[in-house]
């Protein structure tokens, strides 16, 4: 076999690896969700495909990952809990001492939550130790009752409010408690969202008490992805929040592999046709 047709080869071969390697880097959103069968469910956002992991044995409606990986849930009493990821198991940290939290997320690496108000009173967002359970207020605003929160940026966060049309997405400025109403959420009756996260990709997904899943647009607007299996979802949580989608370093590795491995094989062929005598 010819040099330039041995390196011909290579190169072809070689340039098909990072196209394999890009394709499989750009991964399913996955998300974490319960419902109110207390069961947590790995959701593919993607396909709107839900695959149950266990029963966590509290009615859990916040659901929040930390950046580094780990699952905290809120219960209607404002307890504060660990989920395992791999079993769904909850173990009780403390009481927050907030009453009902539907609204869960992390700022950084700061958890924090949004009490109820069902009672018609402000909305406060709080800081939430994940050691303790203490609660620290960070701001309030007068939209609520609020039953899911996304973080938008590090000052900002949307959420799904009763009010000020049932239901809203409503965006607060975490720094000043300023609240603007977005427009109108894709709910029907009292089939009011519960659910609701940013993707990885940036895009806003949302889950109703029927196993429909949305993408949320600025407004407020929904468009049905499809239905993961009728599951009462009660809230949702991507793994991890705000970060890239994991690397993925096979195909790389499989690139390296193979250019020695062709590489090896044009010297065989150069030294066959005779180049190893030539000056």
């Amino acid at each position: 076999m010819r040099l330039s047709t041995t390196l011909a080869i290579a190169m072809s071969l070689v340039a098909g690896i990072p196209d394999f390697s890009v394709r499989n880097a750009a991964a399913d959103q996955i998300g974490f969700a319960v419902d109110n069968t207390e069961n947590l469910f790995s959701v593919n956002l993607t396909t709107a495909t839900a695959t149950p992991i266990g029963f966590t044995g509290q009615f859990l409606q916040g659901l929040a990952f930390s950046p580094q990986g780990s699952l905290f849930g809120t219960d209607f009493l404002g307890n504060l809990f660990s989920v395992s990821t791999t079993t769904g198991a909850a173990t009780l940290i403390g009481s927050t001492g907030l009453g009902d939290i539907e609204g869960l997320t992390f700022r950084g690496t700061t958890l924090i939550g949004t009490n109820f108000s069902n009672m018609g009173g402000p909305t406060t967002v709080s800081a939430i130790d994940t050691t303790t359970a203490a609660a620290t207020p960070i701001t309030s605003f007068s939209q609520g009752p609020v039953r899911a929160m996304a973080l938008l940026n590090p000052n900002t966060i949307d959420v799904a409010s009763d009010t000020p049309v049932s239901q809203s997405l409503v965006s607060v400025n975490l720094l000043t408690g300023t609240n603007t109403s977005l427009g109108q959420l894709p709910s029907t009756g009292a089939a009011l969202i519960a659910a609701l996260d940013f993707g990885t990709n940036g895009v806003l997904y949302a889950l109703d008490p029927f196993g429909n899943e949305f993408i949320i647009s600025s407004n407020g607007a929904g468009t049905l992805v499809g239905n993961t299996g009728g599951q009462y979802w009660l809230d949702l949580t991507v793994d991890p929040p705000g970060d890239p989608p994991d690397p993925v370093p096979e195909p790389n590795s499989m690139a390296l592999l193979l250019t020695a491995a062709l590489g090896l094989i044009s010297v065989r062929a150069w030294q066959r046709s005779g180049g190893s005598k030539q000056s």
